[in-house]
């Protein structure tokens, strides 16, 4: 066994593989925020606000929608877990991220040409193209996030490559921002179909650079082998998993990020036809100041997780951001706009920077505790969580519309209307980010110190 001279395994304590597979790795995240950011700011303002279909609709899509992730994910998770007759080869998450990430990025094509003018017509076409859309993005994003705490297994790694990650993650998000505006004009349908296909292209290109951070080396499939003997049933694996404290925590405070992630993001559209009452190309220069200000912060938190540990920086993050909201509640120009939406990066930085790093402190408690590697499913459930955040919003936004009296078809907007836009982006995402900070202060445990301990019995038990 390769050993330091303090007698602990290398691959616990040092960085493991080269800069070039860590820089491979993280584009996925670049992959995954630029296609879920366009999703996530296109859809239903598309559906509401030019297809005129109407709120409830969109919501009750979303509901089932989230149905169907309940079922998906944990089971794709559950499934992805198990070898197969390409593991010894390739494997086994290499093979499942290869099948899925190519239809994956094209059928986001699809939720935007419609077939039809009928209300029920554009419904099941909602339903069904978002279904699949995220069908295949579960199965490649779901492996793509599990092989990190097998690949990654020392702190030093795992926070350069969550670093890395969060940065192409902005990157990916600020072109998912940035690049449809450049193509869309509010009023005009076919601009949205043209914008979904510059996505596409710039998909499947990044794609081919995923690969060889996705390879798994022989070490890794030699483990994965060995684990065949010792797996559990989806039932057991899911039971135990939802016991841990650590790991339930986990799920909650994944779930305010992604709603964040979706009522903040979702809501910039309205923000700027609605309140800046300006076009398409404004919601760039906002864009600007969130990636800047991302980028700035992403080596200070990396810094800081380094010296005093992920759960603290994260538990700081999620209290820092839900303070950087409230100015978001009375800005109404553009200059102000810029300016909070780079503060309010800058705190959300910490969470996006700590969140893959995190989550692999969790799995490495989880494989301790059960004495097995089962990344897929636990993964699974962690998606599954992300994609409730569709629920919720969804929903959110179909009772404050409504509540606020919301127009689609007006383009001047009601006093009422406008205070349920602030609403959505700001004061529903800043109640979730304070209570997720309270969660991570009074149940979660894994301090720096514990975590150091899960490396070394994990080093014992050759896991």
């Amino acid at each position: 066994m390769n050993t330091n001279e303090k007698g602990q395994n290398n691959e616990f304590s040092e960085m493991k593989y080269t800069s070039k597979i860590h820089m491979s790795y993280a584009l996925g995240s670049f992959l995954d925020n630029f296609i879920a950011t366009a999703f996530i700011i296109r859809v239903i303002g598309f559906y509401e606000t030019e297809i005129f279909l109407p709120i409830a609709f969109i919501s009750f899509a979303y509901i089932i929608y989230g149905v169907f992730n309940a079922i998906n994910d944990p089971i794709i998770g559950y499934f992805s877990d198990r070898n197969t007759r390409f593991t010894k080869r390739w494997g086994r998450r290499f093979p499942w991220f290869v099948a899925a990430i190519f239809p994956s990025t094209v059928i986001y094509l699809f939720i935007f040409t419609i077939p039809s003018s009928e209300t029920l017509i554009i419904f099941f076409w909602l339903l069904l193209t978002i279904c699949l859309y995220d069908l295949f993005f579960s199965i490649w994003s779901i492996n793509w996030l599990a092989i990190f705490p097998d690949k990654f297994r020392s702190h030093k790694e795992r926070t350069k490559v969550g670093g890395l990650v969060t940065l192409w993650g902005l990157i990916g998000m600020a072109f998912g921002m940035v690049l449809p505006p450049l193509f869309i004009q509010y009023g005009n349908v076919s601009s949205y179909i043209l914008s979904a296909f510059v996505v596409i292209i710039i998909s499947l290109v990044s794609a081919i650079f995923l690969f060889p951070g996705m390879h798994e080396d022989q070490e890794m499939i030699e483990r994965a082998l060995r684990q065949e003997e010792k797996k559990v049933s989806f039932y057991k694996t899911l039971k135990s998993g939802v016991k841990q404290k650590n790991f339930t925590v986990y799920l909650y405070v994944y779930l305010s990020v992604s709603l964040i992630y979706m009522l903040t993001l979702g809501s910039l559209y309205y923000w700027v036809r609605y309140i800046l009452r300006m076009e398409a190309e404004v919601e760039i220069l906002i864009s600007a100041g969130f990636l800047l200000a991302s980028v700035v912060s992403v080596p200070i938190w990396v810094y800081l997780a380094r010296k005093y540990g992920n759960r603290k920086i994260y538990m700081f993050g999620n209290l820092l951001t839900t303070i950087c909201y409230i100015p978001l509640l009375i800005i109404s120009d553009l200059t102000s706009a810029i300016i909070c939406a780079a503060i309010l990066s800058f705190a959300i930085s910490s969470m996006l920077t700590l969140l893959y790093p995190f989550f692999s402190d969790i799995i490495d408690d989880l494989v301790v505790k059960t004495g097995i590697r089962q990344e897929g499913i636990y993964t699974g459930i962690r998606t599954f969580f992300g994609r409730l955040s569709f629920i919720i919003g969804s929903i959110v936004i179909a009772i404050v519309h409504i509540l606020t009296s919301f127009e689609p078809e007006v383009e001047a907007q009601t006093e009422s209307a406008l205070w349920g836009i602030r609403i959505i982006m700001a004061l529903v995402p800043m109640i979730f980010c304070f209570i997720a900070f309270l969660l991570l202060w009074k149940v979660n445990d894994l301090t720096l110190e514990k975590v150091a301990e899960i490396k070394i019995k994990l080093n014992e038990m050759n896991l």
